[in-house]
């Protein structure tokens, strides 16, 4: 993911940016932080001044994570590598479920198990022959016990009963045509794609958009949230420049620039100011 990192905290490297980003990547690798079963109740909606926002769907729910409050931040600040959240709201809305249910379809993880078939004991000795070098009793049993894993996949592969990512060369244990790190890669090269777009043609709606990058109406919206969330806080908190107003003005009236009168322009930044997006 480093790569996708680079490219947009290179597009937008200001803090508050790297805070919607940062909560953009929450959000894609959500069910693996909050754990699956949590994450099919709670959805991360903003990230500001170091608090995050989670929308939970129902009180009962609510409850139950403010109890677990402090494991629940050091969860998420161990994905995000640093101390990044010291607090969080958590807010109860409607319709969550469907929603989360959407992103979880998108993101979960294929973990199936497959039964592998056995080692003989002449191929046992050759791989034990292999890694004799190994001193380190515990060391050497965990890689003699990862190379048989790997000799059991690739005797299922030459029997064409598993399959292997042609991007990364890993084994897909599912019907899946590429395995689901490299699908999930893919899905992030999209979004930032289609964040891009939106900022060169902050009007554009999906229709138009997926024209240009394939995409369902529901992933368009999740990245087209998270841009007007950025730049609506940015005329609210007075620090964005000229041309972050613009783009602001447009996302608001879904109108190119040039369409839009001075005094709806005017209006639509007195609004936003209040804080209402």
């Amino acid at each position: 993911m480093e790569d996708v990192d680079k490219i947009l905290l290179n597009m937008i490297g200001t803090k508050a940016s790297q805070n919607q980003y940062n909560l953009f990547k929450m959000k894609a690798c959500w069910s693996e932080i909050a754990g699956k079963n949590n994450a099919n109740h709670c959805i991360p909606v903003k990230l500001d001044r170091r608090i995050l926002t989670l929308k939970v769907d129902s009180s009962v729910w609510a409850n139950q994570f403010l109890y677990y409050k402090i494991q629940f931040i050091e969860k998420i600040n161990r994905f995000m590598g640093v101390d990044y959240v010291k607090d969080i709201k958590f807010i109860v809305g409607s319709n969550i479920k469907i929603h989360i249910k959407k992103i979880n379809k998108n993101i979960k993880t294929h973990k199936d198990k497959i039964d592998l078939p056995p080692l003989n004991d002449s191929e046992k000795e050759a791989i034990k022959i292999k890694f004799s070098h190994i001193q380190n009793d515990k060391i050497r049993n965990a890689v003699i016990n990862a190379e048989e894993k790997r000799y059991g996949l690739e005797k299922l592969f030459n029997e064409d009963k598993i399959k292997k990512c042609p991007l990364c060369g890993s084994y897909i244990k599912d019907k899946r045509n590429i395995c689901f790190g490299c699908e999930r890669k893919r899905q992030e090269n999209k979004e930032t794609e289609i964040w891009k777009l939106i900022i060169k043609e902050p009007w554009i709606g999906w229709n138009e958009a997926n024209k240009v990058i394939k995409c369902d109406e529901f992933e368009f919206d999740i990245v087209k949230n998270d841009v007007k969330a950025y730049y609506f806080e940015k005329i609210r908190n007075k620090t964005a420049d000229a041309k972050e107003e613009m783009i602001a003005i447009q996302l608001k009236s879904g109108k190119p620039y040039a369409l839009i009168g001075e005094k709806e322009k005017v209006n639509i930044l007195r609004f936003l100011q209040k804080g209402k997006l």
